[in-house]
């Protein structure tokens, strides 16, 4: 991963806060915590302090509170933040990041149900060769029950996270607009390669060879790079100048991976020209302290030994695309023709780096991690700031009640590109409308959901 190679700065200066002191009542833990979390607190606020896109917002650091640090945390975040996480084992954390999670090894939509308080799942994709895979799960299925029980909104999530489960799946009733039971299919987590290159094909549109990849996450992984490169090999091989990349539920990851995955796509002479593929905005402490450094302030695309000299790019997206999704979307607009498919992006524009015990001056962390928001970034024409997210050149909705597998031309987002690169004048293809029997919660709270970050290594 990228390292930031500058000293961990500890600031003395008292900021005055532009939003009131938040006050938590003191965790029921047993009084051996409070030392710890009195240190873990003020590490916390030392790094905030310094990294902090809105430092300047922070409260005052009050020595004596020994709140648990993840409250104490929230407490320090402005108020238009909803991304700055903590994690109480970095551990665990790196093992998400690097594309190695415990896990099923499928991707679930919540939603309430038949205009009740019920929840059920519905699986966006399902990653190749994982627990679920194996079981027969796949993209599209509903889940109504976890171990026999029906899922509410207090125990849905601790439901879904069960290690070992037995799943009843719904089947959908047009005639009724309700879920009966289906089958049962039981499923043992296990550590998996959450490989986020989860299909790619090569498709024959009008003549023309057309690239089609889903890809799910951005992860810093040699092996999961080496796929990519695999995958534009073959692009360059048969020619392929038009990729339909399916980004519609990328909530995000390892800005470099973003920076890779674009370089490949690029049209060549971008790549030699050592462009601009995105710019950052920090706080005032940051910005004094890269002063002088160019690469902390952009990104340029590289040459990666992949380039397929690609001409358009056709992204399919959702609300479930974010971040480092977005960034590459817009970080190649200024470069080729792109055209975003499906519906708004999420609207993220800011980017975090990562925390832990493991670097220079943050040992007092602990087991703890933390994802502050430390930078804005931008396209290489000073794009940003996109609050609604990412408008849809062609509006096409993503509906997993009735999905199609990965591929299939009869998926309404992929045959809209499709019909696009055959020269389609109107590509959106009729789809018979249906009332839909539930409401969005949300979707897994992985850490990479929603986040563009960048690891902060200061100590090696």
């Amino acid at each position: 991963m990228r390292k930031i190679l500058i000293p961990f700065l500890i600031i003395a200066t008292v900021f005055t806060s532009c939003k009131n002191d938040k006050e938590d009542d003191v965790p029921s833990s047993p009084k051996e915590n409070f030392a710890l979390y009195k240190v873990v607190d003020q590490t916390i606020y030392d790094i905030m302090s310094v990294y902090y896109l809105w430092n300047n917002n922070l409260p005052r650091y009050r020595r004596s509170e020994n709140r648990n640090p993840e409250s104490y945390f929230e407490s320090l975040l402005y108020t238009d933040d909803k991304w700055s996480f903590i994690f109480d084992d970095y551990e665990e954390l790196d093992a998400e990041l690097e594309g190695t999670p415990y896990s099923m090894g499928y991707s679930p939509q919540f939603h309430y149900y038949n205009g009740t308080s019920n929840v059920m799942i519905l699986v966006e994709y399902v990653y190749p060769n994982s627990p679920a895979d194996v079981a027969g799960l796949k993209r599209g299925d509903i889940i109504l029950e976890v171990n026999g029980k029906e899922m509410t909104p207090d125990n849905y999530y601790n439901l879904y996270s069960e290690e070992s489960a037995t799943y009843t799946l719904g089947i959908y009733n047009a005639a009724t607009n309700q879920f009966d039971d289906g089958e049962k299919i039981s499923i043992i987590a296990t550590e998996i390669e959450a490989d986020p290159t989860v299909y790619d094909t090569i498709i024959d549109v009008a003549g023309k060879k057309v690239g089609y990849l889903v890809y799910t996450q951005y992860i810093n992984s040699e092996k999961y790079l080496s796929h990519i490169n695999e995958i534009f090999d073959k692009y360059i091989v048969s020619g392929v100048k038009d990729l339909i990349l399916d980004l519609r539920y990328n909530g995000g990851g390892d800005v470099t991976v973003a920076q890779y995955l674009a370089s490949n796509i690029v049209p060549a002479t971008v790549v030699e020209g050592e462009k601009v593929f995105t710019s950052f905005v920090y706080n005032d402490i940051l910005t004094y302290a890269y002063k002088g450094d160019d690469e902390n302030f952009s990104v340029k695309f590289e040459n990666t030994g992949h380039n397929a000299n690609m001409e358009n790019l056709y992204v399919l997206g959702t609300q479930g695309t974010a971040s480092a999704s977005e960034l590459t979307t817009i970080g190649l607009m200024p470069y080729m023709n792109v055209t975003l498919i499906g519906e708004n992006t999420y609207g993220k524009y800011t980017g975090m780096f990562v925390f832990d015990k493991r670097e220079q001056g943050c040992s007092g962390l602990n087991n703890w991690a933390i994802a502050p928001i430390t930078m804005k970034y931008a396209n290489a024409d000073g794009y940003t700031d996109f609050v609604d997210g990412l408008t849809p050149d062609y509006k096409v909705e993503d509906d997993l009640l009735s999905a199609y597998q990965f591929g299939d031309l009869n998926d309404p987002m992929l045959a809209t590109a499709v019909s696009l690169i055959s020269g389609d004048a109107n590509p959106l293809s009729a789809k018979a409308a249906h009332i839909k029997p539930f409401q969005y919660i949300g979707r897994d709270k992985s850490v990479l959901n929603n986040n563009l970050y960048k690891r902060v290594i200061v100590n090696e």
